[in-house]
């Protein structure tokens, strides 16, 4: 193999063991008036700002009126192993500029490490969080249907009482002839000229 290719192949490794695709955001969903976004890449070494740069971008370019506050570094939790290099994470914060409405569908972090002869870079999306109004009719849609099978519930109840009622009474008329005017039996024979007649 050849020496420079060999040396080449070696920064590679080199620089993708010291620049994980370990990217976080915060937040995690852009939402209108949002004063700041960060991003943190994990698992860095070494810590030099001017080999590890960020971006924040949108729609491919850098998103202007964005003010980058610095750099914040802190050491990794974990404990290295053996002669492993410490490890570090870096914070990079923006302070946004107004984004208009609506939002853009996402910004994205970009984080870029240079080293003589080699860059790679990672990116994280920030996605722009659902407007509250598109969750609106399906709330209202909830709220409507529970509030009509509550309204539907009384009458049903008043219509089943009264119908129990009725089937428990087997001499109360029913609805239908309850309406019609009394009329007794008498009264029918009467206009037929039969009362008062006794069998020849």
């Amino acid at each position: 193999m050849d020496c420079g290719l060999a040396l080449l192949l070696a920064g590679l490794l080199g620089l993708l063991l010291a620049f994980p695709d370990q990217l976080t955001v915060s937040p995690a969903a852009l939402v209108p008036g949002d004063p700041e976004v960060a991003c943190t890449a994990h698992k860095v070494t070494p810590v030099d700002p001017n080999a590890l740069s960020f971006s924040l971008l949108v729609g491919g370019q850098e998103l202007e009126g964005a003010q980058a506050l610095g750099p914040e570094v802190q050491e990794e939790e974990e404990e290295p192993q053996g002669d492993e290099d410490v490890l570090f994470r870096v914070t990079e914060r923006w302070r946004l500029p107004p984004l208009g409405t609506p939002v853009p569908p996402a910004l994205y972090c970009q984080a870029t490490m240079r080293l003589p002869g080699l860059e790679l870079s990672h990116r994280q999306a920030i996605p722009a969080s659902k407007p509250a109004r598109d969750q609106l009719p399906v709330a209202l849609w909830t709220s409507s249907a529970v509030l009509g099978l509550l309204l539907l519930a009384l009458p049903t109840y008043h219509l089943w009482k009264r119908c129990r009622h009725l089937a428990e009474d087997d001499t109360h008329p029913p609805a239908s002839l309850r309406l019609l005017p009394q009329v007794s039996a008498w009264a029918g024979l009467r206009g037929t000229g039969q009362v008062g007649i006794s069998p020849s």
